[in-house]
């Protein structure tokens, strides 16, 4: 008589994981995971579901790789968000849950397989929402100027300052780039933060190692138009966030963050310096296509109005 050994694993991120630990996951998330005997006790297979946790939609095309530092195996979910890779051998392993067409939070979990296991996980992913963090704009009329700036923002703002009114920010600038408002405060540029209605998907840029961040971000920020103080201010709010990660994926958006914040300044500028970083933290280096930047490169000339921003994104799209 054959038997079978079954153990129903409940994951805990409140007090962490059993078999199943270290899971990189907020903790109003829940998986589950079945574990049964295998017939055929020289490998393991794993196999499951992966659904929206929000509406319980199955996630398809997601991705799911499983690895260790000797054995890589991975699987794309059907359009049923079922999944299943065959044929593991025993370790001790990472599980990554990976939504390729975006929206939706990574999953990480990790697995002992001792011996052969059937392995079902039915993992439930979080709605991922992008962020645009802190960007600032500088303005640099030619003569003491008074300046309307208006965002046309496809997505919700979060955080403004001064207070971004129906009509805009109307401020009186300086050639040294100093604002004054209505009411005589001064300030040295305009703050915006917002969460966008759709995600950027990047399809190429750069990898850099965390620590050499601050020497790629001086080399690319002075390339794409941003003086001393500009970069200094990019730099000091992002290398913290940066700079301990083994490595970093970088892109800097062009017309699909115009697209998607437009600016409309009047007096109108003769130059405008938009830089908005994606970034997404990675555990390995990863080989994607390089990113041209000669379309972002601009000269100053005349009235100059930069702008400076990023997002940490959730998956690169590639």
């Amino acid at each position: 008589m054959k038997t079978y050994i079954l153990i129903l694993f409940s994951l805990c991120f409140l007090t962490g994981c059993k078999t199943f630990h270290n899971c990189d996951q907020s903790e109003d998330i829940e998986s589950s995971a079945t574990i049964e005997k295998s017939r055929y006790p020289d490998k393991s297979v794993i196999k499951g579901t992966c659904t929206a946790a929000e509406t319980g939609e199955p996630i398809y095309f997601g991705e799911v790789v499983v690895y260790n530092s000797d054995q890589y195996y991975g699987t794309i979910c059907d359009e049923n968000g079922n999944f299943e890779i065959k044929g593991i051998e025993f370790g001790n392993y990472t599980i990554e849950f990976r939504c390729t067409s975006g929206g939706y939070e990574n999953f990480t979990m990790h697995i002992d397989l001792e011996e052969g296991y059937d392995v079902r996980i039915n993992v439930k992913l979080k709605e991922y929402i992008m962020q645009l963090e802190k960007p600032v704009i500088y303005l640099y009329p030619e003569q003491d100027t008074t300046v309307n700036v208006q965002l046309d923002y496809k997505g919700e703002l979060q955080h403004t300052y001064p207070t971004y009114p129906d009509s805009g920010w109307t401020v009186k600038a300086q050639p040294n780039g100093t604002l004054w408002d209505q009411n005589g405060q001064e300030y040295y540029a305009l703050f915006w933060e917002g969460t966008p209605e759709k995600e950027l998907l990047p399809s190429d840029g750069f990898v850099v190692a965390g620590k050499e961040t601050a020497a790629f971000l001086e080399e690319k920020l002075a390339y794409l138009g941003l003086n001393r103080r500009e970069a200094n201010e990019f730099i000091m709010y992002w290398l913290p966030k940066m700079e301990d990660n083994p490595y970093n994926f970088i892109h800097f958006a062009g017309e699909e963050y115009n697209e998607m914040a437009e600016l409309k300044i009047n007096p109108i500028p003769e130059t405008v310096i938009r830089v908005m970083m994606l970034t997404q933290p990675l555990d390995e280096k990863n080989d994607v296509p390089l990113q041209d930047l000669s379309p972002l490169n601009k000269e100053r000339k005349g009235f100059t109005v930069v702008e400076w921003g990023g997002s940490i994104i959730n998956s690169l799209h590639l």
